[in-house]
Order: C-alpha cells, then structure tokens, then sequence
C-alpha cells in the first residue's frame, strides 16, 4: 500500500512539474527584447480618441515612434503610408508621435503633407517614449498577432523592409 501512494505521489509531482514547464514557456515576459511581450499603453489621438495597445492583438502590429523634425521620420513616411493602405486589413498600425519632444500643433500640418491615413497618437509627456527607451527616431517595433515583439528596427523603414518583416512573422 505504502508503494502505490508512493507511486501516486511521485507521478502527480512529475505531472505537476512537467505541467509547470509548459506554463512557463506559455507565458512572455514584459519587455523590450524580441521574445518579450511589448508594455502596454494607451495614448490619444489628435481627435482625443483613445488607442490602447493590448487592443489591437489579433494581427501583427507596427509599432513606430516618431517626431516632425526627424528626417529619417519623414523620408519613410511615404513608404510607411503605402505599406498602411495596402496591407491595413492584415497589419495594425500605431504611430506614437513624440510629442514631448515636438509640438503638438505640427502634427495635422505634417499628416496632411505627407498624407497620412493611418492611426496617430501622442505621446505629450514622454512616459512611452521612457516606458519603451527610445533613443533614436525613428524606431519601430513589429509585433505578433500575440503582442510579442518579433523585431525592432532604428531608424528608417523601406515598404520592402516592412513587406519582409511581416512575411516572417508565425
């Protein structure tokens, strides 16, 4: 008797254990390397309509900081409002204007310039651009369905960069 409760113990603790590896490797850590899930936020628009990241799992999401001054950040806008309108209905996409470090008023005269269509918001007291340690703009974050960060890429993007990376994701 005291060899079958033995046994009994034993298998439930290798059960348990063997249960907790897998739970484990289901979970991704919060952070800002690829593998981690990325942080959430949620920032408003310039229509005062709040975009919270986490809202937007389902499909990959391209995460871009920028700021109206950047040239880099203007030289791939096009490219980043051709990739929008072409894959939109595959791919989410979240501009994060630094704000804190522009003016919130240049932002409309900016979109209309280059034709931006897709989602803006404002980063007015810099706690993403902190939250996510930006240091050069611009600086683009591509997420899973998931919201596990898959790539991050500094400084200008090509339609193409952005076709393969998002061809590569699971």
């Amino acid at each position: 008797m005291k060899k079958v409760i033995a046994i009994i113990l034993l298998l439930g603790l290798t059960g348990y254990g063997i249960w907790q590896a897998l739970a484990a490797g289901q979970t991704k850590e919060v952070g800002l390397a690829v593998g981690d899930t990325a942080p959430d936020f949620a920032l408003k628009t310039l229509h005062n309509e709040q975009i919270r990241l986490s809202d937007l799992r389902g499909k990959p999401v391209i995460v871009n900081f920028w700021a109206t001054w950047c040239p880099p950040c203007q030289r791939e806008m096009p490219d980043l409002e051709k990739f929008y309108n072409d894959y939109q209905s595959h791919v989410e996409f979240l501009s994060v204007h630094l704000t804190s470090q522009d003016s919130r008023e240049k932002v409309a005269p900016f979109m209309e310039q280059y034709g931006i269509t897709f989602p803006v918001v404002l980063d007015t007291k810099g706690k993403i651009l902190k939250l996510y340690n930006i240091q050069t703009i611009p600086t683009t974050y591509i997420l899973d369905k998931n919201g596990v960060i898959r790539k991050k890429v500094l400084g200008p993007l090509t339609y193409k960069q952005l076709q393969e990376a998002i061809a590569l994701l699971p």
